[in-house]
Order: structure tokens, then sequence, then C-alpha cells
């Protein structure tokens, strides 16, 4: 009895320290649609200390997504990038221009709200339904020596 006891003493307090932290980015993007040769739409959730941070959360989920995981079941089921780590490092500039100074909006054709940002536990929540043009997003990591050409 008493060994029932610690065990569910220790599983509550187990319980009760764990705190929930956004990761730098979460894989909570799924495919919705293919419209035209080398587009994707996705929807991509987001989280942030207030609604436009959320937003841009959500933006930032669906590229790293692309770029570093990959979507199953979709023409980009591989990452267009092979090795998240070492691109970051060598390529600081681009990445930094590319999610912090706004860069991923020349790859951006619709930008929709699915849901107004909601407020939740430690901040606001949203989705976006997010329609992306892929094929240049390649051929400029590919002309910034983020990535090998196609085919070479």
């Amino acid at each position: 009895m008493k060994t029932i006891k610690i065990i569910g003493l220790l599983i509550l307090t187990s319980l009760f320290s764990c705190k929930s932290v956004p990761s730098s980015y979460s894989a909570e993007v799924s495919f919705v649609a293919k419209e035209e040769q080398g587009t994707i739409t996705v929807r991509s959730n987001g989280f942030g200390k207030n609604e436009k941070e959320a937003i841009k959360d959500a933006q930032k989920n669906a590229f790293n997504v692309l770029l570093f995981k990959g979507l199953p079941g979709t023409e980009i089921n591989v990452p267009l990038v092979s090795n998240e780590y070492e691109a970051k490092n060598s390529h600081k500039d681009y990445f930094d221009n590319l999610f912090e100074n706004g860069g991923l909006f020349k790859y951006l054709m619709v930008n929709s709200s699915e849901s107004v940002p909601v407020k939740v536990k430690g901040g606001y929540s949203t989705s976006l339904v997010l329609k992306i043009n892929y094929n240049s997003l390649r051929k400029d990591l590919e002309q910034n020596g983020v990535i090998r050409k196609f085919g070479l």
C-alpha cells in the first residue's frame, strides 16, 4: 500500500512539474491542395505571445516543414534542404532574411487566416491556409548555394 502511494505521488509530481513549451517549429502543417504546378496549399498552426506573433509562427512553421522535414503525400515528400543544422550555420544570412526579415513573403501567393487568433494559455494560437510557390523557393535556394541544382 505504501508503494502505491509513493508511485502515485511521483506520477502526480511529474505531471504538475511538466510545462509545455512550444518548440522552435512544429510539424502542425498539413496538405490542403495542389492547384497548379510548382505550388502547394497547406494549413499551418502557430503560437505566439500576441496575435501577430502567432500568425508569423504559423508562416514560419509552414516553411520550416517544407524546407527541413518535407510533407508526406505531396511532391515535397522529402525536405528541400537535407541538413537543417548545417544549412542554417553555413547560410545564416539567407535564413535570417527568409524568416526574420520577411523574405518568405516572396513565395506566399495566398495567406489567409482560417481562424482568428484565439487566446490560449500562454498566448495566442491560430491556423492559416498558405499557398506557397515552392518552385521559386527551390530556385532561390539553388541560386544562393543552399542546395544543389536538381539533377546535379
